[in-house]
Parts: structure tokens; C-alpha cells; sequence
């Protein structure tokens, strides 16, 4: 009897195992791709939240863009930092709060935001083609809910 083949089998019947081996395919390809637009997971989350945030007429502040995105404040300041760096962001000074600084999105990085989200669409479609995707959407749902109420609860 091979133990490897032994230990995959019995490491399949564990969720968290699936999830972790899932989650870690997925983010490997997924980075594949924001490389070939320059970007890092994180900056694009920044870029889809500022974007988002701009269409909901929502004053787009660092500490904002931290509490929505679930980045540290500090991690979110030297992404937005390389991010104007690259010229997709522009930052300027609020006019209600002489302390915050309002981040914007620029033509740039609309363009290579939206581009990059596409691609990585529809790698998704592509990963998961054969899944019932309602059926795990409404599971993960599901799951979202239950650790919500376990990290309230902390």
C-alpha cells in the first residue's frame, strides 16, 4: 500500500484541508494573472473598493479603504503609496478634514483595474466550469454567516 495515496485519500475527507488546497490553486492563478497587469492581490482589492466606493459618492479616506477592504491602515497607506507611484491613484486633501486625504482613482487605473478583474472573471468561470455555482454560493453563504457569528461573538 502506497502511504502517500493513503494520506490524500484521508486528507480529502477533511474540509478544511479541501478549502486550504482550493483557496491555495486558486490564488496561485489568480496572481498569475494580476502579474501580467502589474498588480498584487491587495492593490487590486484597493483599486475595485475605491472604485466602488467613488460610484456609491462615498468620500474615499485611507481609513476607509482599510475598514472595507479588512487591510491594515499601515499596509493600506504603502499599497496606496505604490499605487500613485504607478499613477492609477491620485491623492489630495480633504475639504472637511484638513487631516484625511482623498483617494481617487485615475483613467489608468480604471482601465487596468477593469481589465485585470475581467481576466480574473473569467479564470473563475474556467475553474469552476464544471461546479453547481448556486449550490455553492448558497454553502458559502451559509459558512460567511456561521464565522460571522462566531468572530461577534469574540
Amino acid at each position: 500500500m502506497n502511504d502517500n495515496c493513503s494520506l490524500t485519500e484521508t486528507s480529502n475527507e477533511d474540509i478544511g484541508y479541501l478549502i486550504w488546497r482550493i483557496s491555495k490553486i486558486w490564488q496561485r492563478g489568480k496572481l498569475k494573472i494580476l502579474d501580467e497587469f502589474g498588480l498584487t492581490g491587495p492593490q487590486l482589492e484597493l483599486l475595485g473598493a475605491i472604485y466602488h466606493l467613488k460610484k456609491l459618492n462615498i468620500e474615499t479616506t485611507q481609513i476607509v479603504l482599510s475598514q472595507v477592504t479588512d487591510i491594515d491602515p499601515m499596509t493600506t497607506s504603502t499599497i496606496l503609496r505604490n499605487l500613485q507611484k504607478k499613477g492609477l491613484i491620485d491623492r489630495k486633501e480633504s475639504k472637511t478634514d484638513t487631516r484625511a486625504r482623498i483617494v481617487e482613482i485615475t483613467q489608468q487605473g480604471t482601465d487596468i483595474s477593469t481589465r485585470a478583474i475581467l481576466k480574473v472573471k473569467e479564470a473563475q468561470e474556467i475553474f469552476m466550469k464544471n461546479i453547481d455555482k448556486e449550490a455553492l454560493k448558497a454553502q458559502l453563504q451559509n459558512l460567511l454567516k456561521e464565522i460571522d457569528k462566531i468572530d461577534k461573538t469574540k
